[in-house]
């Protein structure tokens, strides 16, 4: 939003510099984008001042909004500026009916204005400034009074009305040619404006086609309306409009403005395109309209929290200059809502609102420093550390994901889809991280960046059967390309399956938690190549190689691999303690065993495990052999152990009586035979 300097004194009158008035308006949580001087042919001196404005402070999209901002921080009195009422000469064709989400609805028959008149040149030189471009006395003196009250107006050609008018649902598929061209079908939550026979504007975002004012116009219909923001939220972003009344319905606009706006806008068009006026006709549903919220603040807490010493004096001039009409009670202060304040909820809020009418500057510095709960280190924070030391890049993706890749990961119907995406590839919340990574590494990939290692730390998001959001937070990651780069001594090594497997063990065993890998195909991962990962032997991800299908459809070449892992799963309360370690010499075996094909590495590692004894202190595989000497459907498995003792020597007798038992068991659970 952007706006002259000067326009603010018609609210309050200011004598600072821009210099100033743009710290005091950053100071207020209006962020300045800049300013720039110029010559006002009318007013003389001024600037364009360019404010990006947080969606929370909807009360701001207006000169006025910021002009109250500006009164308090300079202890000025706030005005609003005087209107001439305009007296009805003439009765009003239409009636209005409306719907509980339009509980306010104002507007203004007038007949025989003159259009070939230009627009006041005050009014036009403010709406040039504002990056507004002129149209018509008319359409000019509504965007006018958007941007000066922060209400949007819409007029309509009376004469291409058929019938009364009345705020509706649409119909399912109810066509609407825009004041853009663009026609759309609407779906039956949108809000219209209908006239007997049509729907003549999309309420709240773009009036029709249909009912325009044009140059051959004589007779307008003026609305003012309050549409509830929910109803109007995302309906622009769903149809690729973006207007500037629909910025402000979505925000929520004053519902106390509607009857201000209209008088004001009469005034201004008596003043240019005269005409004959019609009553206002107000229509106000009070009981569908915002309740107003009261809420209590404790000075005593403010002053604890900020560590600022605000006096009741001071608290209650601040409130009262927000329009919050503060009344004092022992140390607590209670206060009622005003209408064009919808990001005032909680105490907090209230709390928020005296630090900065305070000054920032002003509370002590040691009160802002970030109090800790306890020593300890998330989860995310390790892992992310973890893989930031093995040379992983971390990367943050959207949460909205296309609907074609999260099919991919989805095969079912459990997918949360946007009600109102923000462009067609957003369409669905994601169910995995793995899409977001994916993507990320081909676009890396078609820049020239063959070789990756890339992770993310977000929350995915389901939707049970029974209709329930559920989010959790994960960490996955993705490798591929060459391990090692390029070098003269010998040819690059690839990244496998059992680099990443690696990778998430160590993990693992840094975070003291214990993990295991069961076989397991999943959609988006490579049969054979693929499997479960267990937390503490509960399932918390998947890992493995990229379905060759989906290689196929991204026209990859190289083998993909990719990890996810439930976050909450590697948390561990355990402590890390220290543990003594052994003076005496250590013993070895090397154990070859033959195994039926389905037999896992880890079954056998367990069992071992289980008999290895209180002195085993390493078991690792070193080799896994299948030809020559090994029957069909069999496998060799071989592993070295190491016995150590923190007391004394081991001897060997005792190592050979855990090998037998060791032998014994294996063969009693899992048929395995000692190889020779």
């Amino acid at each position: 939003m952007q706006f002259s300097k000067n326009w603010l004194k018609d609210f309050v009158d200011i004598d600072i510099s821009t210099e100033e008035l743009c710290e005091q308006l950053t100071m207020a949580g209006l962020e300045v984008d800049g300013y720039e001087s110029f010559e006002s042919k009318i007013t003389g001196k001024d600037a364009i001042i360019k404010l990006d404005i947080t969606p929370n402070r909807g009360d701001c999209f207006s000169v006025l909004g910021v002009a109250r901002e500006v009164a308090i921080a300079n202890n000025l009195k706030f005005k609003l500026p005087n209107i001439k009422p305009i007296n009805s000469s003439i009765e009003s064709p239409k009636t209005i009916t409306v719907c509980p989400e339009a509980p306010v609805y104002a507007g203004r028959f007038i007949r025989n204005i003159n259009l070939s008149i230009k627009t006041d040149p005050l009014i036009a030189e403010r709406l040039e400034t504002s990056e507004h471009r002129l149209i018509d006395p008319v359409v000019d003196i509504t965007n006018y009074i958007l941007l000066e009250l922060g209400q949007p107006l819409h007029a309509f050609d009376s004469d291409k009305l058929e019938g009364s008018l009345r705020v509706r649902f649409a119909k399912e598929s109810e066509k609407l040619t825009l004041l853009d061209e663009t026609s759309i079908s609407l779906s039956k939550d949108c809000l219209v404006i209908a006239d007997k026979k049509k729907s003549v504007a999309f309420a709240g975002i773009m009036g029709g086609l249909n009912s325009s004012v044009t140059s051959k116009t004589e007779s307008v219909f003026l609305e003012s309306a309050f549409f509830s923001p929910k109803v109007i939220r995302g309906k622009a972003r769903r149809y690729g409009l973006q207007t500037d009344a629909s910025v402000r319905f979505e925000r929520g606009v004053d519902f106390n403005l509607q009857e201000l706006a209209i008088k004001k806008a009469s005034m201004l068009l008596s003043d240019s395109v005269g005409g004959n006026f019609g009553p206002i006709q107000l229509v106000s549903d009070k009981k569908n309209l915002p309740k107003k919220k009261k809420i209590t603040v404790s000075l005593a807490k403010t002053n604890a929290v900020l560590g600022s010493s605000i006096s009741k004096v001071r608290a209650k001039k601040y409130l009262t200059g927000l329009g919050l009409s503060p009344e004092l009670k022992n140390e607590k202060i209670s206060v009622l809502v005003p209408s064009w304040r919808y990001d005032i909820a909680i105490e907090a809020d209230l709390i928020e609102e005296l630090a900065r009418l305070e000054g920032y500057d002003k509370l002590p510095k040691k009160s802002l420093n970030p109090i800790p709960i306890n020593n300890s280190i998330s989860p995310k924070e390790v892992a992310s550390n973890f893989f930031v030391s093995l040379g992983y890049n971390e990367v943050i993706t959207y949460s909205f994901i296309d609907h074609d890749d999260a099919g991919l990961v989805n095969k079912d119907s459990s997918s949360l889809k946007v009600s109102n995406p923000i462009s067609q590839n957003m369409s669905v919340m994601r169910p995995s991280l793995w899409p977001g990574l994916l993507n990320t590494y081909i676009n890396n990939l078609n820049n020239g960046n063959s070789s990756q290692k890339i992770f993310e730390v977000g929350s995915t998001f389901s939707l049970s059967k029974k209709g329930v959001v559920k989010e959790t937070k994960k960490i996955a990651g993705l490798i591929a390309g060459n391990n090692t780069p390029m070098h003269w001594k010998g040819k690059n090594k690839i990244y496998d399956f059992y680099d990443l497997k690696g990778h998430v063990e160590n993990l693992a065993s840094m975070m003291k938690v214990k993990i295991s890998f069961e076989e397991k195909t999943t959609p988006f991962l490579h049969p054979g190549k693929s499997a479960i990962i267990k937390l503490h032997n509960k399932k918390a991800g998947h890992i493995g190689a990229l379905h060759p299908d989906i290689i196929n459809v991204k026209g990859l070449k190289e083998e993909t691999f990719l990890f996810s892992i439930d976050l909450d799963a590697l948390h561990n309360d355990q402590s890390i303690l220290y543990k003594k370690f052994s003076r005496f010499p250590a013993s070895q075996r090397d154990l070859a065993f033959i195994v039926d094909q389905e037999v896992s590495n880890d079954e056998v590692m367990n069992l071992i495990k289980l008999q290895g004894g209180k002195d085993l202190v390493d078991l690792i595989i070193f080799d896994v052999y299948q030809g020559t000497g090994v029957p069909d459907n069999k496998k060799s498995l071989a592993y070295a152990l190491k016995w150590q003792s923190k007391e004394r020597t081991l001897i060997d007798v005792e190592v050979d009586g855990i090998v037998k038992k060791i032998v014994k068991s294996l063969f009693k659970e899992l048929n395995a035979t000692l190889r020779t």
